[in-house]
């Protein structure tokens, strides 16, 4: 119960830190382009395995299938897409080599399916067509001259079990992740913070709160008298000499 009360206490604390961490997390977010995505699946499967050992053959094209998923992001079949018969825009990869892979990584990926010949490829554009494109050169490569990425031989095919699907939307950034991201991030901080400074002295908000003055009590009894009464008057006896400097000093 008191924990409850101490947190509750200090909402204003947790919310300027969640207030900081959102506003990060939307300039970060927003500086980023944003890109569709373009899915496709394709299968690998051997032919002419009869009479072979059907655990052998599956574990054949499982291991086909994780080659092909890594040889995806290689150099040689990065040049074979740019010099593919699609519409792809070479300008996108601009740069020396190493910019130009490290670029083409951040645009492609490929997953192979375990205990299986499946491989799921995923391609990231800021222009829907041209994540299309490169989808469907990457699986017309695998599909055409996967023969140079592999020792069986022929007996290899692929097929495409889903053509690319491009997104309606950008998935990229990824706005719920990010949102998670600052809620925990801001979570964390401020409970590190409170429980460092728990003091009030030392809460945070995002607006300066007005103090409620009160009155002083060290205020003159005068200041504080009905107005109705009246200060007392002395009034000279005019008895008195005037200009007398011992009755003025008494």
């Amino acid at each position: 119960m008191e924990f409850n009360q101490f947190i509750r206490s200090k909402k204003s604390t947790l919310t300027f830190f969640f207030v900081i961490f959102l506003i990060l997390g939307i300039l970060i977010t927003f500086a980023q382009p944003f890109k569709y995505s373009a899915k496709s699946k394709i299968l690998v499967i051997q032919e002419g395995a009869s009479g072979v050992d059907p655990f052998a053959v599956s574990r054949s094209v499982e291991y086909l299938s994780s080659l092909f998923s890594q040889v995806v992001y290689s150099n040689s079949f990065f040049n074979l897409v740019l010099n593919s018969d699609f519409s792809i825009e070479k300008d996108y990869f601009n740069g020396d080599s190493a910019k130009q892979m490290k670029i083409w990584k951040q645009t492609v990926s490929a997953k192979n399916v375990e205990n299986s010949g499946f491989i799921n490829i995923t391609v990231y554009h800021s222009s829907p067509n041209q994540a299309k494109q490169i989808a469907l050169a990457i699986n017309q490569i695998l599909m055409t001259q996967n023969v140079n990425y592999q020792g069986v031989g022929s007996s290899v095919k692929v097929v495409v079990i889903d053509e690319p699907l491009v997104s309606n939307y950008p998935v990229q950034p990824n706005l719920l992740i990010n949102l998670g991201i600052v809620v925990g991030t801001s979570l964390v901080f401020g409970f590190i913070y409170i429980y460092l400074f728990p003091e009030e002295k030392y809460s945070l908000s995002l607006f300066k709160s007005k103090k409620k003055t009160k009155p002083n009590s060290n205020l003159k009894h005068d200041f504080l008298r009905p107005a109705s009464q009246k200060e007392p008057v002395y009034e000279a006896d005019e008895s008195e000499p005037q200009g007398n400097i011992r009755n003025i000093l008494h």
